[in-house]
């Protein structure tokens, strides 16, 4: 009967280390709800993400657009007006005398 007794008491030790090595798994098992708090949150740092790259886009197209339209306009030397040329002198016959 003692050796009995002994077998149970060394099962049960063995039998709580199981309990406890499992419960440790489980408090670092992730549930339903800490899933759907993870989804959530990676939602909402992809929409972050995306607003502030379509952003960063838009500003930096109006940046070379104004840098481009800066350099050709300012560029090329602009060449002087055409000099004014003499106006033009239209001679007209007297009409003939009666």
């Amino acid at each position: 009967m003692e050796a009995r007794v002994v077998k149970l008491e060394e099962f049960a030790a063995e039998t709580r280390e199981r309990l406890a090595n499992i419960e440790a798994r489980l408090e670092q098992t992730a549930t339903k709800a800490d899933l759907a708090a993870l989804e959530i949150q990676m939602h909402k740092g992809f929409a972050d993400m995306i607003k502030w790259v379509v952003g960063t886009a838009i500003v930096l197209g109006g940046t070379f657009l104004t840098v481009i339209t800066f350099v050709l306009n300012n560029a090329v030397p602009k060449s002087p007006p055409p000099a004014a040329q003499p106006p033009v002198v239209i001679y007209t016959q007297q009409p003939p005398s009666r």
